[in-house]
């Protein structure tokens, strides 16, 4: 009986949702049930969105039960404990239905459409996605080696390791200082978003045969 929190997780987050965007009402709940599950360890929303678009552009799937750990910041039924039955149902039915409303904003090409925060002087940040974009990269990092090599791809991924130092405070230049990443100056920061997005577009086109191979 210990384990059916769990089973029925699994389940929930593998069942068919509908792939229509939540909207912002649903969104704001989302964000409020994740930090309920775990307040200092779950995924904040903004990088759950980006998390999910490493999941998208993936060249093999990754399954529900690989992910929730890293959602929640721990084991589900430990985490999914916290929550009553009701708010359990849904956060999972909310946490499928973004994942694959972030694969369909992909598939035609709306990136750009990805849920930056803002500071509390409405500046766009971008940390937080990126973050959970190279999280996403981390379940399975040899799958992404197509893009080894990839010049297209390049800045895109560039960006975003930029962007999560920021958060960070690692520099990720090769330098011999730890923790001196320089922050990304206010007019330069909405267009490198969008160079970021345009690079995860490019990312999810140029790994779309990898995803079509027939899994084993």
């Amino acid at each position: 009986a210990s384990c059916a929190p769990e089973q029925a997780t699994i389940a929930a987050m593998n069942a068919s949702e509908s792939a229509h965007a939540l909207n912002q009402d649903e969104l704001d709940q989302l964000d409020a049930l994740l930090a309920q599950a775990h307040p200092d360890d779950a995924m904040m929303l903004e990088e759950y969105d980006g998390f999910c678009a490493a999941l998208a552009c993936s060249p093999s799937a990754i399954s529900a039960d690989e992910c929730l750990p890293l959602i929640l910041g721990e084991e589900p039924g430990s985490a999914l404990a916290r929550l009553a039955p009701a708010e359990r149902s849904a956060l999972l039915a909310l946490l499928s239905r973004h994942r694959r409303a972030v694969a369909a904003r992909l598939e035609e090409s709306e990136a750009w459409n990805a849920l930056i925060g803002t500071d509390e002087e409405g500046r766009a940040l971008g940390d937080a996605w990126a973050i959970g974009f190279l999280r996403g990269m981390s379940i399975r990092p040899d799958d992404w080696s197509a893009l080894d090599d990839d010049e297209v791809c390049e800045e895109g991924l560039e960006l975003m390791l930029r962007f999560a130092g920021e958060a960070s405070g690692d520099d990720d230049s090769g330098d011999d200082e730890p923790g001196k990443a320089d922050p990304i100056d206010d007019d330069e920061r909405d267009e490198l978003i969008e160079l970021m997005l345009d690079g995860v577009g490019e990312i999810f086109t140029r790994l779309a045969p990898l995803r079509a191979r027939p899994s084993h």
